[in-house]
């Protein structure tokens, strides 16, 4: 009986993925950022990125340069994506419609930006393509003042986040009690818990031709610091009674 019921839940589950995931997710997604924009963004909007330490300019990553990326990583249902800077949210969406990922986070500075992902969520939700058990998120705020407690990916386009930024991310993420991976289309500076493990030449909307893209493991911090491990599970258990 308890075998029987595993594998209604199961199906149940892949069912709920193909709700997820329209036909063609490609052109679902050109059609859904179909003229936005989100290249130009207000001069206050600029001051503001530039006082947090951060640069207007803003690139893609390409969908099939993604997809390469995703069918690589081989995502599953326990997985929280993360995109630091994420934009106008088109990977953040591609992850989430094209993978079975528990959540998919976009965090981004602009106002401007994060409206146009705002907008290209409700309107995949009104679609019937955000479906009930998994979520996806796009938050209007600094990188810094973003808890990454539960985050097993992260992508990080940051070509122009100072140092600073780059070395508190990658010291937050290396104090998690879980294993992490990093994708970064930059080489990371040196830290004793990022192991490069491998590069790919991928499009980008500022490089057709291709660049580097790294991607990172992340040593948990429990393997080093028995301490830090206690003091992520009183953190883990505080997060799952806030979602309970």
């Amino acid at each position: 009986m308890r075998y029987r019921l595993i594998i209604w839940v199961m199906f149940f589950l892949n069912c709920l993925q193909c709700f997820a995931e329209p036909a063609n997710p490609k052109a679902y997604l050109e059609m859904l950022f179909e003229k936005k924009g989100g290249y130009i963004i207000p001069s206050e909007e600029v001051d503001q990125i530039r006082k947090e330490g951060g640069h207007e300019q803003y690139g893609e990553i390409p969908y099939d340069s993604a997809a390469h990326l995703l069918d690589d990583l081989q995502l599953s249902r326990q997985d929280v994506f993360y995109d630091l800077g994420s934009g106008t949210g088109k990977l953040v969406l591609q992850v989430y419609m094209t993978t079975p990922v528990k959540r998919s986070v976009g965090i981004e500075l602009s106002p401007t930006r994060w409206a146009i992902a705002e907008i290209a969520r409700k309107q995949a939700a009104a679609d019937e393509h955000v479906i009930l058990g998994r979520d996806l998120n796009f938050l209007n705020q600094s990188i810094q003042k973003t808890a990454l407690t539960d985050a097993t990916v992260c992508f990080i386009s940051g070509l122009t986040f100072p140092p600073d930024l780059i070395k508190s991310v990658m010291d937050r993420l290396s104090t998690l009690d879980h294993d992490v991976k990093v994708i970064s289309v930059m080489n990371l500076p040196p830290h004793d818990r990022f192991r490069l493990i491998k590069t790919y030449n991928l499009a980008m909307s500022w490089a057709p031709e291709g660049v580097d893209v790294c991607l990172y493991q992340v040593t948990p911090a429990q393997q080093s610091d028995p301490a830090l491990k206690k003091q992520n599970k009183k953190k883990k258990r505080k997060r799952e009674l806030i979602e309970d």
